[in-house]
């Protein structure tokens, strides 16, 4: 819809989502995406049809609310024109028996119906209009036939109150746009001034916007990105150059620096609704029960209750998680499908990369939104690729089909019987490996392997629409998931995928793995009006325009640091860190560290590429230097274990604390130490994933494709780890402190012609080293 005239666009569809809201929430289990299996159906029965009828009849009509003309639109899927009277038809597709599935009185599939025939009613001045709500069971294609007539009368009174609801709403919408937009017109830089480099990035990013290009900025950390794009992002809003933004990130924290900033601005008068979506796992009131109104009294009456939370929700500008919780438990309705609810009607989502991007994400609907200009605002997107990766890829391991087949046993023999037939799918293909090799890759998945995946999905359906209670329940349904991922990312395999199998002990995995994600990227991304991709790592931009799926319209806005640069010092050790050398010099490296300490009194982390490697020096680092206070890092750290783990880095410290952590991890990114909480930091290694079979299709793609294989596999991807790491140092004007680099290979032209420009390294060859130069630098 477009609240800056009279004129209201939507479709019958959404006016029923919207509007017609009554009983319980389920969780979609029975109805998954089977759309192509679906469509064939309708096509069939259509097909089936007489002469007299008429598929897929587009339908429009205008009626009159006071100033405003509501434009509905529709496609109804047939329409049977007899010489005395005309017949609506409505095909909907269920997995159950239509006889059995209580769809009889569905109140959505109904008022759709009736809304298509209120509209035909209209058009044709009919008195009443014959309708048939046609049922039709994806397996077995059964049909069932409901024929019901409605006097224009009854129309009329079923969707004036639609039509009235849809009114208010947009006057409330359009009332608070208005505000909106005259309190971005007032809103002023929030801070004293900006930072160097600031308003140039903030003067890119809005004529990008405008320009509806995609921009990729790198600017250093503490240069204060995140106002950088959030202030040219509202202008433009408010100017109506976009409908709506998505803020994008690849961590809890990033959506927190997002609230703050907004918080910011609100506190300047700023309206704007904004809603963070929380993973439904974690959000979830009662993550053990089902999204049904037997397990979940949340869902229970989900549709009653709803409108008033949207109501109450709707006073409130910064819709939070916390927020979102208060209202869901006030209001009981689950916070997870509030939060989706609510994001129809937000300014700005803040989500995770995967609502947008992922082929089964939550928010794709959105990006079938012709009237909308989104813009979609990356944050730390140096994490986009990898995690674009795991989004477009799936896998299956073939120990699942076998725990599955003995929970089952005998009670459900055609689940048994699929789950045999993948047994013998995968262990075929298993046995065709070269070699028997324990890993390889193939160019397409085998074509019995597909079908034997599809009549699975079939026949746990079968089962699962009965809706029966039983042991095996969650494992089956867990496997189910899998499989229908598996099978959706199928749909999406080209020459820009491969079949990665490996071999276990005890299991055989089947990966389809997505080596280029950016096809895929550049078809959500288009979606958009403009896109910022931001980080304070994006080196080489090459390589990040070319992995994101960007156009040729696409720039890059690479700033210097804002800070001066005798603030920091960078130093250069000729180490070697390689995986074969890393016993020899474990000692030499935790010499270096504790040269690094030992100068000032402070906070330090030292970073590693692995976890292995990390506490090989770390219980050399101990033995040999006890006095140290150390701390850490431990795999799968809770968000509270984050939380102490910071803690620790006081700027009240009185004696220096050592941290070990890992790059690319949790405190290698996405961490703000300022001041004295950290006072510098070593990073060893030049961050490089290990070498697997991935890696090596990375490398063998990309250098067909760009000859620049080792780079994009290897080097680009692990020297981005570096500068994170590196950049946890310096976060302000008044930061000072020290980054050590321990690997030889930093000192090749090929590392240093990617450093960035305020860095000024000097090379030290021992502790003595360190120690001299430090002792300058500390004076």
């Amino acid at each position: 819809m477009n609240p800056k005239n009279t004129v209201i666009h939507i479709s019958v569809r959404d006016l029923v989502e919207r509007f017609v809201r009554v009983g319980d929430l389920t969780s979609g289990v029975f109805i998954p995406d089977r759309a192509t299996a679906a469509i064939a159906l309708h096509q069939r029965i259509q097909q089936s049809r007489p002469e007299a009828y008429e598929s897929e009849v587009v339908i429009s009509h205008i009626c009159e609310s006071g100033p405003w003309a509501i434009h509905i639109s529709g496609r109804i899927d047939g329409i049977f024109r007899y010489p005395d009277r005309i017949v609506l038809e409505e095909i909907k597709t269920t997995i159950q028996n239509p006889k059995e599935s209580g769809d009889a009185d569905n109140p959505h599939h109904w008022a759709q119906l009736k809304l298509y025939a209120y509209m035909i009613s209209m058009e044709y001045e009919l008195e009443s209009v014959d309708t048939c709500l046609t049922y039709a069971q994806l397996h077995s294609k059964v049909t069932w036939e409901i024929q019901r007539t409605f006097s224009r009368t009854v129309l009329e009174e079923f969707v004036a109150p639609l039509i009235l609801r849809l009114v208010r709403r947009t006057e409330g919408i359009q009332h608070f746009q208005t505000l909106r937009d005259q309190s971005i017109g007032s809103l002023k830089f929030p801070f004293e001034e900006c930072r160097r480099g600031q308003q140039h990035m903030m003067e890119e990013v809005y004529q990008a916007i405008v320009d509806g290009d995609q921009l990729l900025v790198q600017a250093p950390t503490g240069i204060g990105k995140t106002m950088a794009v959030i202030l040219p992002a509202l202008k433009t809003l408010s100017q109506g150059k976009i409908d709506r933004m998505f803020y994008l990130t690849a961590r809890s924290t990033g959506k927190q620096v997002a609230e703050e900033a907004f918080g910011i601005l609100m506190d300047q008068g700023l309206r704007l609704k904004t809603v963070t979506l929380t993973a439904k796992e974690k959000i979830c009131f009662d993550a053990a029960a089902e999204c049904n109104r037997d397990e979940c009294e949340f869902a229970k009456g989900y549709h009653d209750r709803i409108d008033e939370a949207i109501t109450s929700a709707l006073e409130i500008d910064c819709l939070s998680r916390d927020v979102m919780e208060k209202i869901a438990r006030k209001y009981m309705v689950c916070p997870f499908e509030l939060s989706m609810e609510l994001s129809d009607l937000a300014d700005c989502i803040i989500c995770d990369y995967n609502y947008v991007f992922d082929p089964q994400a939550n928010l794709r609907r959105f990006l079938s939104r012709p009237r909308e200009a989104y813009l979609f605002l990356v944050d730390e997107a140096h994490n986009l690729v990898d995690r674009s990766r795991e989004m477009f890829s799936a896998e299956i391991r073939k120990q699942a089909f076998l725990d599955l087949r003995r929970r089952i046993k005998k009670a459900l023999p055609e689940v048994y019987s699929a789950l045999d037939k993948v047994n013998k799918r995968l262990l075929r293909f298993m046995k065709a490996s070269p070699d028997k090799a324990q890993a390889f890759a193939e160019t397409e998945l085998p074509e019995d392997l597909w079908v034997a995946l599809s009549d699975f999905v079939k026949a746990c359906e079968k089962w699962l629409v009965l809706n029966r209670d039983a042991s095996f329940r969650e494992i089956l349904l867990e496997l189910y998931f899998g499989v229908t991922r598996f099978l959706k990312v199928t749909e999406l395999f080209d020459a820009s995928y491969a079949v990665c199998c490996e071999r276990f002990a005890k299991d055989f995995r089947v990966r389809l793995f997505c080596i280029d994600p950016s096809s895929s990227l550049s078809r959500v991304l288009e979606k958009g009006r403009a896109t910022i991709f931001f980080s304070a790592t994006l080196t080489p931009t090459e390589y990040f325009q070319k992995t994101f799926g960007c156009g040729e319209a696409s720039s890059g806005l690479v700033l210097a640091s804002p800070f001066p640069r005798e603030n920091l010092c960078v130093m250069v050790s000729n180490v070697s860190t390689l995986f074969r050398n890393r016993r020899n010099t474990k000692e030499m490296v935790a010499g270096l560290v504790r040269s690094l300490v030992s100068q000032k009194i402070g906070n330090y982390l030292i970073f590693f590429p692995s976890y292995s490697y990390m506490t090989m020096v770390v219980r050399s680092f101990e033995t040999l230097f006890p006095e140290f206070e150390t701390l850490v890092q431990t795999p799968r750290l809770t968000e509270v274990d984050r939380e102490h783990f910071l803690q620790k880095f006081s700027r009240h410290n009185s004696s220096t604390l050592v941290g070990f952590a890992v790059m690319g991890g949790v405190f290698g990114e996405g961490i703000d130490l300022v001041g004295d909480r950290l006072t510098g930091a070593a990073v060893v290694g030049v961050g490089m994933p290990p070498p697997n079979l991935e890696r090596e299709l990375i490398n063998a793609y990309f250098a067909e494709q760009y000859d620049a294989g080792y780079e994009f596999a290897y080097i680009f991807p692990g020297f981005n780890k570096v500068l994170q790491a590196s950049g946890r140092v310096i976060r302000s004007e008044t930061d000072r402190g020290v980054v050590l680099l321990i690997d030889r290979r930093f000192a090749s032209r090929n590392y240093q012609s990617m450093f960035p420009d305020d860095w000024n390294p000097t090379g030290v060859h021992d502790p003595g080293d360190i120690s001299q130069v430090l002792e300058d630098f500390w004076g």
